[in-house]
Formats: structure tokens, C-alpha cells, sequence
């Protein structure tokens, strides 16, 4: 990922405006580990930093930070031989109070509403196209160049792959033809750890339930039924957006997919249908999301479940940038605009 100029833009032209987030002590991006009994955070275990720290630029003797939030510059590259920098905006700018470059950061901790902001410039004549660079700084580069050399894959590596990879490779998710493999079929072939399936229905209550708040009924302890005996949707099963926005998702185990697949009325090819088992409380680990919990003694099988009404995600906190391996250090802000009444390390 990159920026890009859409337009020229001449030397000394604005590139992105980049108001700015102030945050004085940059102690608060530590992340820490829980107590497995309280649940409350250690902090003589620091775990690793916030991912945010990434965006936001920080100087070597200051503890404060500075981070952006327009969307352009978070897309901006480091490189040695930039053709962008950024500056301090102009005394006219909305929301950029100048006069605050002359306080310490003990004015800023009283500050509650953002009031700085920066200027990503060009720092020559960028073409159309041409990709946007600064310099992150030198000791960015050389913390990015050491965790390089010393970086290690994380122990469960290899049964690991991004759901949107998945998607795309494997489980086709914008090809609903791809059939998904059941629990027993992913004994011999399973998918990789970091993956849950998510069904999405409106279960246990019909409409009028819904419009008493009556919708989750917990009085059976057994529950089996068609998907479309709670999923009256005209069209619904077509379109895996509405399913997601719509209905509730729990999170799945697949036990039974048809031989042949579906089609709708106008003879469209739709996928193969599916039977699963909803997981529950004592299922569910922490990093799934689920919107409602069912009692660990209960049982819900849905059968005929449409292939659009079945997604797979990542478990929160799988994905590469949550790991505690990943790279995190702050933009350094050059040294010839960063206030030195902001030093204080």
C-alpha cells in the first residue's frame, strides 16, 4: 500500500493536510498482560505497544506523540530519498493553534480538544501517479532494519493464513459454488486455527416475537430446525451483505453440507445448503466474537442453512498486526520544527 499524487503537485505544494492527535505521554500505546484470574491488567508486564503507534509521529526526547487522523497519511511510505515532509500548518489554518508550539507538554496534558496540526509538502515537482514519501527518521529506520534481522515467525505460523487470503484462495467467499468442508471433512484436511465460521439467522422467534423483544427464546434444551422456518427474507439468501447487517451471527461448527447444490428461481446455481451446530458459552473462546452467548446446555442444529448465510473470519486478535512479534515504533518528527519546549526526557 502506497500514496499516490492524483494530480501534479509542484514543489512546496500541499500533499495532505494532517491534523493531529495529541497525546503527552506516549506510555499510553503500552499494551500489558491480564491477570488470568481478575482479569485486570498487569502493568509490571508490558506485552507490547498499540498498533496505533505506527501512525503517529514521536520525537527521541519528548514522551509526547503526534498522530495524524486523515486518511492520506496513513498511507505515506518512508524513504531516504523523500519528495515530501512534513511542516506545521499555517497560523490560519482550522483547528492549528500556533501559540501552542511554545508550551510545555504539561499545557497539552490540560488540553481536552485537538488543536495542532501538520502539512504533508512536497518537498520537488511529484507527477501524476508517483508515489508519496517522507523520511520516517533515523532511528525508525534503524529500529525497522534490527527487528528485520532479528525477526522470528511466531510458533503456530504455519497453521496460519488471513481469512481474506483464505477467501480468495481456498474458501472462495465471493464464489459461493466453492463448498465448504464439514468438521468431519476437517479432520483430514482442516482449515487453519485462526479461522471461525459464523452463521448468520434470525433465530428463535418469529416477527411478532421480534416486535415484543421476545426474539431469543431460551426455554428448550434441545432446538432443531430449518434455517427457513426463522428467515423469511424475500431475497435475502442471495445477498451475503444484508446477512452480515441484518441478522445476528453465532459462531458455527458445519456437520452436514448437501450432495447437490441449490438454485434459486430464476435457475441461478447458489451453492450447496448446510446443517451446523451452533457453538456454546463453554465453545466459544474469548477471541470470537459472539452476540449472543447460548447456555452450555443447550443444543441448536439449523439445517438448510444457504451458503450466503455462512462467513468466516479471523478471531479477533489473530491477525498479523495483533501480534505481540509485530513491528511497532512511532514516525520521528524532524528535529528542525519539533518545539523545544516539548523536550522533557
Amino acid at each position: 500500500r502506497g500514496a499516490f499524487a492524483s494530480r501534479f503537485i509542484p514543489k512546496g505544494g500541499l500533499v495532505a493536510p494532517g491534523p493531529v492527535l495529541h497525546i503527552p505521554n506516549k506510555a499510553a500505546m503500552n499494551m500489558y498482560e491480564s491477570d488470568p484470574l481478575t482479569g485486570n491488567r498487569d502493568t509490571t508486564k508490558e506485552s507490547g505497544k498499540q498498533l496505533i503507534l505506527n501512525y503517529c509521529f514521536g520525537h527521541g526526547k519528548s514522551t509526547l506523540l503526534l498522530c495524524p487522523y486523515t486518511s492520506p497519511s496513513a498511507y505515506i511510505n518512508h524513504s531516504r530519498k523523500p519528495n515530501a515532509r512534513v511542516v506545521w500548518a499555517d497560523d490560519i489554518t482550522k483547528n492549528h493553534n500556533a501559540d501552542w508550539l511554545q508550551e510545555g507538554v504539561e499545557f497539552l496534558k490540560q488540553q481536552e480538544a485537538i488543536g495542532l496540526s501538520l502539512n504533508f509538502v512536497a518537498t520537488r515537482d511529484i507527477r501524476p501517479g508517483e508515489e508519496v514519501f517522507i523520511d520516517y527518521g533515523r532511528e525508525w529506520e534503524k529500529a525497522w532494519k534490527k527487528y528485520v534481522k532479528e525477526w522470528k515467525p511466531p510458533v503456530d505460523s504455519d497453521d496460519f493464513a488471513p481469512a481474506t487470503t483464505l477467501q480468495k484462495s481456498v474458501l472462495q467467499q465471493d464464489d459461493l459454488l466453492i463448498p465448504l468442508r464439514t468438521i468431519s471433512e476437517q479432520e483430514d484436511e482442516p482449515y487453519p486455527q485462526n479461522l471461525v465460521f459464523y452463521c448468520h439467522t434470525a433465530t428463535f422467534g418469529t416477527a411478532e416475537d421480534m416486535a415484543n423483544e421476545g426474539l431469543y427464546l431460551w426455554e428448550e434444551d434441545e432446538w432443531e430446525y430449518e434455517w427457513s422456518e426463522w428467515n423469511d427474507w424475500s431475497g435475502w439468501e442471495f445477498d451475503a451483505n444484508n446477512s452480515a447487517r441484518w441478522t445476528p451471527k453465532f459462531p458455527c461448527k458445519i456437520i452436514h453440507r448437501s450432495e447437490e447444490a441449490s438454485f434459486d428461481d430464476d435457475g441461478n446455481n447458489i451453492g450447496h445448503r448446510y446443517s451446523a451446530i451452533l457453538l456454546t458459552e463453554d465453545e466459544v473462546e474469548e477471541n470470537m466474537w459472539a452476540e449472543i452467548i447460548i447456555p452450555q446446555n443447550e443444543k441448536h442444529v439449523i439445517h438448510d442453512i444457504p451458503r450466503a448465510a455462512i462467513t468466516v473470519r479471523d478471531k479477533m486478535y489473530s491477525k498479523n498486526e495483533f501480534l505481540h512479534c509485530s513491528f511497532r515504533h512511532a514516525m520521528m518528527i524532524p528535529d528542525d520544527i519539533f518545539p523545544k519546549a516539548w523536550i522533557n526526557l
